[in-house]
């Protein structure tokens, strides 16, 4: 399956998880589709002090991770968000060593994130993930054929949360908003896992 190159375009807290929730969208480089991932308190930190180019006198965990591979001669090539099951996001690293050994690891996206960031990475996605979570951009929602009215509750609430996230990654908090309430008055707030 195609890989898919991502970047980072928003990190939101969000409004229908727990205060510890937030949601890291990412956007295809060379198209409009968006991928948002809920991630906790500490990985979206960790994602916003580098975007914020915050400094601390310290080497907080990603940085020391990174510093680590630095001494032991080992790059991040690239971090790849592979697979979705059951709401729940997989990615792995690809690490190359000094002798062109290259070996993938098993982690998190929002840690992978957080340290392609700092190594400067790329970041991609499986097209076919893409295609089961992603999002159409501002470009081809005016072109999308109408979506399907879902069959049951479930499917009512994922359609819903998929549109608060759609419409805060655009940052539009008046119908993030009046979904939001919608979910509210259904009574279909909750939380996935990532």
């Amino acid at each position: 399956m195609a890989k898919v190159e991502m970047e980072v375009v928003g990190l939101h807290r969000s409004p229908t998880e727990s205060y510890n929730a937030f949601i890291l969208v990412l956007k295809e480089r060379y198209g409009a589709r968006r991928l948002p991932i809920v991630i906790g308190l500490p990985e979206a930190h960790a994602i916003n002090i580098h975007m914020e180019k915050i400094q601390h006198p310290r080497p907080l965990t990603h940085d020391l991770f990174v510093n680590v591979m630095n001494e032991l001669n080992v790059r991040l090539l690239e971090v790849v968000i592979h697979k979705l099951q059951d709401s729940t996001f997989f990615a792995y690293l690809l690490l190359e060593n000094s002798e062109g050994q290259v070996v993938e690891v098993d982690c998190r996206p929002s840690d992978g994130v957080a340290l392609a960031l700092r190594a400067q990475a790329a970041i991609f996605c499986e097209e076919e993930v893409l295609q089961k979570a992603g999002q159409p951009g501002p470009e081809e929602e005016e072109s999308s054929p109408p979506r399907r009215a879902p069959r049951s509750v479930s499917a009512l609430r994922e359609e819903l949360q998929r549109q608060l996230e759609e419409a805060l990654a655009q940052e539009d908090y008046e119908k993030a908003a009046e979904i939001r309430d919608k979910l509210k008055k259904l009574g279909l707030g909750g939380s996935e896992s990532t």
